[in-house]
């Protein structure tokens, strides 16, 4: 009822409606944001229970990709997609013989991040190493 007699109060009405409808936005935003904080909350809690050695393993296996590998990389980085899949372990990445600069991006981003591991072709059995420490369910 506020809302409508304060429509027909001319000039003065109609900054009180906006300042109303401005509140009400910024009160649903706030519920918003206090949503998405508890939902964040609960997933951090959700992955950091998660059984360490999971069995699984994000490897990417590449060969001449100087061009695109930063990109995926910083991609997978940024999407938080190794703590979704293996929470506390790395992405490691295999280069397999590669000719070109690729082996050099990929230690530049292994200097610049802790959670990726590069591997050159023979090194690969160490991936396999992984799965040996990961325990048999029952």
């Amino acid at each position: 009822m506020l809302l409508v007699s304060s429509m027909y109060c001319g000039r003065n009405g109609v900054v009180i409606v906006i300042e109303v409808i401005s509140e009400i936005i910024t009160y649903l935003l706030a519920v918003y944001g206090a949503f998405a904080l508890i939902i964040s909350i609960i997933n951090s809690i959700h992955i950091g229970s998660m059984n360490e050695n999971s069995g699984m393993k994000l490897v990417l296996i590449q060969r001449n990709q100087e061009e695109t590998i930063e990109g995926v990389v910083r991609s997978i980085l940024a999407k938080d997609l190794i703590n979704m899949i293996t929470p506390g372990e790395n992405l490691t990445v295999l280069d397999m013989g590669s000719t070109d600069e690729t082996i050099e991006v990929l230690t530049k981003l292994e200097n610049d991040y802790e959670c990726i591991e590069v591997l050159k072709s023979g090194e690969r059995e160490k991936i396999f190493e992984y799965f040996e420490k990961v325990p048999d369910k029952e």
